[in-house]
């Protein structure tokens, strides 16, 4: 469906029902679809959302005028449009930021919150801008190393390919809008005032930062009573590459949290 939001279209889909409602959030210029082999293993016992957020799939924003305040509200109205009261809040890599920014500012919406890959600060370092400068001047090489290195995991071409398609489809100017847009961005100093239940899922084998299992265990430490998974065999995308087991530890999260 897409719901109206000021002067754009933003696109969500639902599947299954259940006692609860998951809702998940893309990574920064990748579109619901990476959520949808985890979506699919849950979809049977709970209440699954996906949303295109500005400037990705379906929700054609004009990369100028993408901003953070304007994807927050695009998730709330989503919220409101598929008329979910209060749900679990998951945020895979950089737009874990976001799930942390919706739950911060409209705790009671929220029944808990999880993190998958996720990262609240550290975006604004030299690699990020190299990045950045790779996806305006030579979008299709750095793509192909950037699957690579989000699927370490072996026989992943098939992953590789799909992601490949998914990022071409949101294009080189908006995934670097999108990417800078979170140089700014370091939540280190509120993640002390999440009062949700929070779960974090990461893959052990994720080199999408060089600190990224330290950042990991900083934020399950910082966030009060938050519980972290490793997943041995993973790189940065388990959603895809992994998503029995992402599932296996949403269905357990959503149950403690609903049940």
């Amino acid at each position: 469906m897409f719901s109206r939001v000021e002067d754009r279209w933003v696109h969500s889909v639902s599947f299954g029902k259940g006692p609860g409602t998951l809702v998940g959030i893309p990574g920064a210029f990748a579109s619901w679809e990476i959520w949808a082999p985890t979506f699919e293993l849950l979809s049977s016992t709970w209440r699954v959302v996906g949303l295109d957020h500005d400037g990705v799939g379906q929700t054609k924003t004009p990369f100028a005028e993408i901003t953070r305040p304007r994807h927050l509200e695009s998730l709330l109205a989503v919220l409101d449009d598929q008329g979910v009261d209060r749900c679990v809040i998951a945020g895979d890599s950089s737009n874990a930021t976001l799930a942390l920014e919706a739950v911060l500012a409209e705790p009671s919406r929220f029944a808990g919150l999880a993190i998958v890959n996720g990262h609240a600060w550290g975006f604004d370092r030299p690699e990020a801008h190299r990045f950045v400068d790779g996806l305006r001047n030579h979008f299709e090489v750095t793509i192909d190393y950037f699957v690579k290195v989000v699927f370490p995991e072996p026989d992943s071409d098939h992953l590789q390919q799909w992601l490949r398609d998914i990022i071409f489809r949101t294009g080189p100017e908006a995934a670097a809008h999108l990417t800078e847009m979170f140089y700014t961005v370091d939540l280190r100093s509120r993640l002390g005032e999440v009062t949700v239940p929070t779960l974090i899922i990461h893959g052990a084998l994720d080199v999408i930062s060089p600190t990224a299992l330290e950042d990991a265990s900083h934020l399950a430490a910082a966030i009060p009573g938050a519980e972290l998974q490793l997943l041995s065999d993973a790189g940065h995308l388990p959603l895809l590459s992994r998503p029995q087991q992402v599932a296996d530890h949403l269905d357990r999260f959503l149950g403690r949290v609903f049940r």
